[in-house]
Parts: structure tokens; C-alpha cells; sequence
């Protein structure tokens, strides 16, 4: 197997590489159009063959854009069920899987910071986007379902095996990776202890985040 994770700077975003060595065939999770060249590069020198562009969640249909890596590759997008973007793609709905190579990712349906949200759970790795970030969670006022939010991550995140290896969209605070176990019992917009906590405390409002020291997002990240 090989990963690695893809930073991107001005937006704080985090895209990752997923490659199964002994067939060659990799998919990408959510890389920026921006970095298009670098990911090129990358298939290119480890002889990888793109099969699929993965996207955890959508705000327009513009982000299903994948710069020029569909176009050279012909790998396929990969999106959500209720996923605002109406190009070529496949849809997945939760339970649902992504083969490349001998690997397997598996889809979970997580709507709540958007509607289409989801997140993709690979070996001990879960991938979340923006569904669950390191010590808090993202709301978006105009997309943004807290009550939903609240669910997908207590009732589908949450009961994974705490040793789950959970690796967010961005990096605000020079933290990269989490297990479930640690956001169970660290996450601070998790921590009021019920459902009616959560929706009073984390109403959503333009640029709102629940993380303490957090930006707004860049109007370019996923």
C-alpha cells in the first residue's frame, strides 16, 4: 500500500493519495484542481494508474471539478448520493464500496455540514472531510444541518473501533491525524453531552466553526 497526505497551504486543506503497490491503482480524496501538476507528478513517478477522484462533500457543483486530473488519467469521480454536482460521475450511497487494486474503501454516508457529505473508511483510516475535524466541527450557515451533523458523527463515527485512525480535510492546528477514541472523549463541540446541547450551542452562523483559533474557510477549499 502507499499514502500520503497532499497539503495545500492558502485553504489549510488536506487531500490524500491511496495507492494498492502490487496493481498500480490509485484514487485521490479530495485533491484541489490547483494541485493538479503536483498530483500528476506523483502518479507519474511511482508508475500509479488514477482510477478514481473522490470527493467527501460539495458545497456547488463547481467542486466536482478535477482540474486536469480526469481529463489526463480518465479516472472517474466519485461522489456522495445526494451530491450537488449533475457531470459524469458515480454516486455512492452509505455501505457502498470503492475497489482499486486488492483495496477497498468503504463508504459512509455522513450528511450535516452538507447535505452530501461523506466520509471513507479505508483499512484502519477513516477520511471525514469536513464532517469531524480535530477537537471541533465545521457549519456552514447556509448548508449546515447541526442536528444532522450531530447524528452522522455520534451514531455512524463514533462507533467505530476507537483505535480508527481518523485524518480530517484541514489542518488548522499543526494536527493531522486523531483516533476515534481521542474525538469521543477530547472533541470540544462534542463534549455538552446531548443532542439539545449541541443544536443551542452550535447554531449556525456565517463563518462559524466550532474549533477554538479557527478561520473561515477559503472559498476555494473543499
Amino acid at each position: 500500500m502507499y499514502f500520503r497526505q497532499i497539503f495545500h497551504s492558502p485553504s489549510h486543506s488536506i487531500g490524500y493519495l491511496l495507492a494498492d503497490m502490487s496493481a498500480c491503482d490509485a484514487v485521490l480524496i479530495d485533491p484541489l484542481p490547483e494541485q493538479s501538476e503536483l498530483l500528476l507528478a506523483l502518479l507519474q513517478e511511482r508508475d500509479l494508474r488514477l482510477l478514481y477522484v473522490l470527493r467527501t462533500h460539495m458545497h456547488s457543483p463547481e467542486q466536482g471539478h478535477c482540474g486536469e486530473l480526469c481529463r489526463f488519467t480518465g479516472a472517474e469521480l466519485v461522489v456522495g448520493i445526494d451530491s450537488p454536482y449533475d457531470g459524469p460521475t458515480q454516486r455512492k450511497g452509505h455501505g457502498e464500496t470503492v475497489v482499486f487494486g486488492n483495496e477497498v474503501l468503504r463508504v459512509l454516508t455522513t450528511p450535516g455540514h452538507t447535505p452530501d457529505s461523506v466520509c471513507f473508511l479505508w483499512r484502519d483510516r477513516l477520511f471525514c472531510g469536513d464532517t469531524l475535524e480535530i477537537g471541533g466541527c465545521r457549519l456552514d450557515a447556509a448548508q449546515s444541518d447541526p442536528g444532522q451533523l450531530y447524528d452522522s458523527v455520534t451514531q455512524r463515527l463514533f462507533l467505530l473501533p476507537g483505535e480508527t485512525l481518523m485524518f480530517p480535510g484541514h489542518d488548522f492546528n499543526g494536527r493531522t491525524v486523531s483516533t476515534i477514541a481521542e474525538e469521543r472523549h477530547r472533541n470540544a463541540a462534542f463534549s455538552a453531552g446531548s443532542r439539545e446541547r449541541f443544536l443551542t450551542a452550535n447554531a449556525p452562523r456565517p463563518g462559524h466553526a466550532v474549533l477554538p483559533g479557527l478561520s473561515p474557510p477559503s472559498p476555494h477549499s473543499p
